[in-house]
């Protein structure tokens, strides 16, 4: 292959693209044969996040056992690193293939006998990794490994000093920051420093300073030691004496000894060294955050234009021991050094921190999911410009750990959070123990978060990988006022509509349109202004004509219409969220909001006694208690309109007298003291689960817990 080797303009960034694992830890093969796992990385910034055992820490040692690192880890395969099958039984061999693209020439020309082309003409480079056990000719079984590159069906041995330039800066896990950072034959600063440029470019043919540095104090000790005291001996011809005794007289050279306090060789040197702070007495985060400043080191000091090859760092659990703003303050490092460096570094953290995922763009997080990467980036997703911009603001860390759920339910606002948690553990599926995050919207803005999780055509078709099978509910009020509603309060209200075509002509002899110009609007769809209706039908309405037509299309609100408007906002809602690629249904209350739902429902006593209890400061003397009385009365007496009640109950939280969210707290608080006595546990239960009101909240609970652990109550 000719190349033209050009200098490195700076345009491209050698990145990682793709990593594929083959029956290496959790992830076996597939069917078809190919790999069990592959995840798409982002160029600069990706963050794992899943439940725990979902794959986050297999993806990054896939990375470092195929690339190594640049501080010379050890990496010893272990027979857990095989795949292991139902059966019990272990692979023979496990693969690991990565993909580099966007090399620039001069990366090019450096990997050329390795170089193959994607599918738009670019080069790109493929490297991979074969691990199997075999069994030599004296029937012992070894490991071998070898590291390849090239096409797959071209591929050969890649030479140590192109392997060098792929070397990854591997920030291990944090176990213990004191020990990590204490003198010793494994010292973890001993590997760190002796990569670091002060050491690394050291002059091989003089030298370092600091082997100068001990050379002296050795001196000085040996001067010491063989300085003579009180009996006119030193310590050195004391030993040198006693030593004598043990060797004959050939070998008495033996008995000569020095005091030094390190062999002179640098690693050597390195590995007597440890690293505190002034400060004494540090806790564990303290420590630990003086462990990730020194593993910061291996980050490449010399990112240049000048320089070729990925900068990749892998970090795992970077949050372990610290608190949210010392998490936080981290991320924001990593986002510096990577606008330091002109974005030529690709970072691939693991995290649990919900904390931490809220403070970073949507977009750099891969969820590990039921052995599948799926990543966030517009491509991949329905999820547009504007919709990240949202989530940006507004994905905090209570809305963030839906990233590590089993089970997803968005709601409207916090009465729903408040209370969903008990009905949950009333009717046997409680959230904790389902692994379900309740997400708070703050409003109706579901599809923003809907669309985060829905899979594009690209990811369908062209990769043909399966959308996430998290299960999402949608909690919703349908926002119809009853009936009971215009009655109580005596109100008038007027919808407006069109029923047919003879009143749509007498409409036109109003306008400038013709019939045949009207290609839109619904016959006998109410609307709630003169202005939606007019827009629908493509109709002009101006102040000459407006109250002509308004008498024509008026519609008294009914009963018969309340219904018809609560029917078509249900399937509405439905046909909305059944166009996304995502494992979501939504539940709608089936009578205006949740509280007048719950009204209606077999909580409405408890809902009558949290309201009251919530409203008066003594409520139950006097007059308050006569109240109270008389609404339970009601409640129980079978010939009062249900719904007149229900309205009555309701009334305070619809004229914003009492907070739902107080209300609903008290509510819960009702609900789980109910859960203390098993037996009337038991008939709530039976109760709630049958009543028809209750349904929405019911199913928006077991769909998200999917396969769900039952409340040993029940």
């Amino acid at each position: 292959m000719n190349l033209e080797i050009r200098e490195w303009d700076g345009d491209c960034v050698m990145y990682l693209k793709k990593i594929s694992l083959t029956n290496f830890r959790q992830f076996g093969i597939k069917d078809s044969g190919e790999p069990a796992m592959t995840a798409y990385l982002n160029r600069n910034f990706n963050v794992l996040v899943g439940e725990n055992d979902s794959g986050k820490t297999a993806i990054i040692d896939a990375i470092r056992y195929l690339l190594g690192s640049v501080s010379e880890d050890y990496q010893k395969i272990e027979q857990e690193d095989f795949y292991c099958n139902s059966d019990g039984k272990y692979s023979d061999y496990f693969y690991i293939e990565g993909t580099f693209v966007d090399l620039s020439d001069k990366e090019a020309g450096t990997f050329l006998d390795w170089l193959s082309f994607n599918e738009e003409k670019e080069y790109q480079l493929r490297v991979s990794l074969r691990v199997e056990k075999v069994i030599n000719e004296n029937g012992e079984e070894y490991i071998k490994r070898e590291v390849r590159a090239g096409e797959k069906s071209y591929e050969s041995r890649i030479d140590g000093q192109a392997r060098n330039i792929l070397k990854t800066t591997y920030l291990k896990p944090l176990r213990d920051a004191s020990s990590e950072l204490k003198p010793g034959f494994r010292s973890r600063l001993a590997q760190i420093l002796k990569v670091h440029p002060a050491f690394k470019h050291a002059d091989e043919d003089s030298v370092h300073e600091l082997v100068e540095v001990m050379e002296s104090a050795n001196k000085r000790i040996e001067e010491y030691f063989e300085e003579e005291y009180k009996t006119g001996h030193s310590l050195v011809s004391d030993i040198e004496r006693l030593l004598s005794f043990f060797y004959d007289a050939a070998d008495q050279s033996k008995s000569k000894s020095v005091f030094s306090i390190s062999k002179m060789d640098l690693i050597s040197i390195l590995r007597k060294l440890s690293l505190d702070t002034e400060d004494v007495n540090l806790g564990l985060g303290n420590l630990n955050l003086l462990f990730i400043a020194t593993e910061l080191l291996l980050l490449n000091n010399e990112s240049s234009p000048q320089m070729i090859g990925p900068q990749i760092t892998l970090i795992e659990e970077i949050e372990a021991h610290l608190h949210t703003q010392a998490q936080i303050r981290l991320i924001k490092y990593l986002e510096e050094e990577l606008e330091r460096t002109k974005y030529q570094n690709q970072f691939i953290l693991t995290s649990h921190s919900s904390n931490l995922v809220s403070s970073i763009d949507p977009r750099n997080i891969i969820l590990v999911h039921d052995k599948i990467a799926y990543p966030f980036r517009e491509e991949y997703t329905r999820a547009d410009q504007n919709d990240f911009a949202f989530l940006e603001r507004f994905l905090d860390s209570t809305k963030s750990n839906l990233f590590f759920a089993k089970g997803i339910i968005f709601v409207e606002g916090d009465a729903e959070m408040l209370l969903l948690p008990a009905i949950a553990n009333l009717i046997g599926y409680p959230l904790h123990k389902n692994g379900i995050s309740l997400v708070n919207v703050g409003g109706t803005s579901f599809e923003r978060y809907i669309k985060l999780f829905s899979r594009s055509d690209l990811w369908k078709t062209q990769m043909k990988y399966p959308a996430i099978d998290i299960p999402l509910s949608i909690i919703t009020d349908i926002d119809v006022k009853p009936m009971v509603y215009y009655e109580y309060e005596d109100k008038i209200k007027l919808m407006y509509s069109i029923k047919d075509a003879e009143q749509l002509n007498e409409v036109l002899k109003h306008c400038d349109e013709e019939a045949e110009d009207i290609i839109s609007g619904q016959y006998g769809y109410q609307y709630s202004t003169v202005k939606n209706l007019a827009n629908d039908f493509g109709i002009s309405i101006n102040e000459s004509n407006k109250e002509l037509i308004t008498n024509i299309i008026k519609d008294p609100i009914t009963k018969e219409s309340l219904d018809l408007i609560s029917e078509e906002r249900i399937d509405g809602l439905h046909r909305k969220y059944s166009q996304y690629d995502a494992n979501i249904k939504a539940y709608i209350a089936p009578d205006w909001t949740l509280e007048y739902t719950l009204a209606l429902s077999e909580l409405a006593p408890l809902l009558l006694k949290s309201i009251h209890e919530i409203r008066y400061k003594s409520p139950y003397t006097g007059k308050r208690k006569e109240a109270y009385d008389s609404l339970v009365n009601m409640l129980e007496n079978p010939t009062i309109e249900k719904e007149k009640v229900a309205y009555m109950i309701f009334k305070p939280l619809n004229d914003k007298i009492v907070s739902k969210a107080e209300v609903a707290q008290l509510l819960a608080i009702k609900i789980n003291k109910i859960l203390k006595k098993p037996d009337e546990a038991q008939r709530w239960k039976e109760k709630v689960m049958s009543d028809d009101k209750l349904e929405y909240l019911i199913k928006s609970i077991i769909h998200s817990a999917k396969r769900g652990v039952i409340n040993p109550w029940f």
